[in-house]
């Protein structure tokens, strides 16, 4: 029988199973087990919404000194559930190391897509009818507000601090590889639009190139094989970009720089490739120990 750091099958159905919780109409809700909830707000006042998930050993007498990867995710109210679940049989099977899932939500009392396109967004684009380019902003706030709530909070492992999105998300995750990489680790970047603000993104990433030799972070990137031509897609084309981004950072030869890149196959598109992409990039990123 497989185990994992000495879970048991018992552990994992119960690590499963749902926590009842009253409903108005009277009937139960299910809630995540091992999961917990954090209001947090910017230094301007803006609130938004922390979802957290510990693994199934996260609670157990035999790892109470263990510290674990904390894996940071934008669009929390698109993904985090997808997130928290997804590793479970990985974790049960031993082809990934346990990991802690910090979903990010967006600003509370805002409508979701104005406040991904502000947040998310490395510079302004006018051709946008919401607000955009507030990526540094943003980066301030996760890296001096929700970081440290968490690490303070959760027995975390800060060497493996990871930062993941998807699309707009992925966008962000290269802004912030290419701004400061001492942040985080790993980044996770599913779908990236590298197309947004005329491709600001390989701008960024040539004016990183000529002040830096280095660049200490273990990357992946992952698309699936329907976001570009094949798929229809005349606008953009998601595929071929990251294909060129890929090439241009092996290209610079950046010392402590690991990346790895892949095309999704089987018709994924833009809407599946993040569940596939997400637990290829952990398992790749964090093996058993």
């Amino acid at each position: 029988m497989l185990k994992n750091s000495g879970v048991s099958v018992a552990f994992i159905l119960m690590a499963l199973a749902a926590a009842p919780i009253a409903c108005a109409q009277g009937q139960s809700a299910y809630a995540v087990a091992g999961s917990a909830v954090h209001d947090v707000r910017t230094k301007s006042g803006r609130a938004y919404r922390l979802y957290v998930k510990t693994p199934p050993g996260y609670s157990q007498p035999e790892n109470e000194t263990r510290r674990y990867p904390a894996v940071f995710l934008n669009d929390g109210e698109l993904f985090f559930l997808v997130a928290a679940v997804a590793p479970l049989l990985s974790f049960y099977n031993r082809t990934l190391d346990e990991v802690i899932i910090v979903g990010v939500s967006y600003a509370l009392g805002e409508e979701p897509i104005a406040s991904r396109q502000r947040d998310l967004t490395p510079i302004a684009d006018k051709s946008f009818k919401n607000e955009t380019g507030g990526a540094a902003d943003y980066l301030v706030f996760i890296t001096e507000t929700v970081v440290p709530l968490i690490e303070r909070s959760y027995r975390t492992d800060p060497s493996r601090r990871t930062l993941a999105g998807h699309s707009l998300g992925g966008t962000f995750g290269a802004y912030a590889l290419l701004n400061d990489p001492s942040h985080f680790a790993n980044y996770i970047l599913i779908s990236p639009a590298f197309w947004f603000g005329d491709h600001a993104i390989a701008a960024a990433e040539e004016r990183y190139a000529k002040a830096n030799h280095a660049l200490p972070a273990r990357v992946y990137m992952a698309v699936g094989d329907l976001e570009g031509p094949r798929g229809g897609l005349k606008s953009v084309d998601l595929v071929n970009d990251q294909i060129a981004f890929a090439a241009r950072l092996r290209s610079r030869n950046y010392q402590g720089f690991i990346l790895r890149d892949e095309v999704l196959s089987a018709d994924v598109s833009h809407s599946t490739s993040f569940p596939t992409g997400f637990l290829r990039a952990l398992e790749w990123m964090f093996p058993p120990q």
